[in-house]
């Protein structure tokens, strides 16, 4: 098991205290907007109803509404052939900020870009460096 930066270096990555495994840092500042911000949903009255819903399914503000959004870590995994990688939030994503994370899972050559949909009322703000969860890597010998 290895984790490699971008640009193909080994580096370490920092255990983690709540978790057995280890810490997964963002790459770059990443915000990921709410539902509600969606523009479906701007200056929507009850009069405005059916009009809005005329073109219901061909809406490209809705076919975007719940797309999840990945956070880049700039981390990509190598391990052996009988292991994975398991990325667990951190627990203020889910709580308070009401992200959920779309994709848990990595494999070997992967690099670990979580995806997480907003459920919230607005908008949340995620800074470089900021610890966004914890990787799990499990042996399945």
């Amino acid at each position: 098991m290895k984790f490699l930066d971008e640009t193909g270096q080994e580096i370490t990555l920092k255990r983690s205290t709540t978790l057995p495994g280890y810490e997964v840092t963002l790459a770059e500042d990443t915000v990921i907007d709410s539902a509600v911000n969606n523009p479906f949903f701007k200056g929507i009255n009850i009069l405005q109803l059916p009009k809005k819903l005329k073109g219901f399914r061909d809406n490209p503000d809705l076919k975007t509404l719940l797309e999840p959004k990945s956070l880049k870590t700039g981390i990509k995994l190598e391990l052996a052939d009988d292991e994975f990688a398991l990325f667990e939030p951190n627990l203020d994503f889910v709580t308070n900020k009401r992200l959920q994370n779309v994709n848990r899972i990595f494999g070997n050559g992967q690099e670990i870009v979580p995806q997480f949909v907003n459920f919230g009322l607005k908008k949340v703000s995620l800074r470089s460096g900021m610890a966004i969860g914890t990787i799990t890597i499990i042996s399945t010998k």
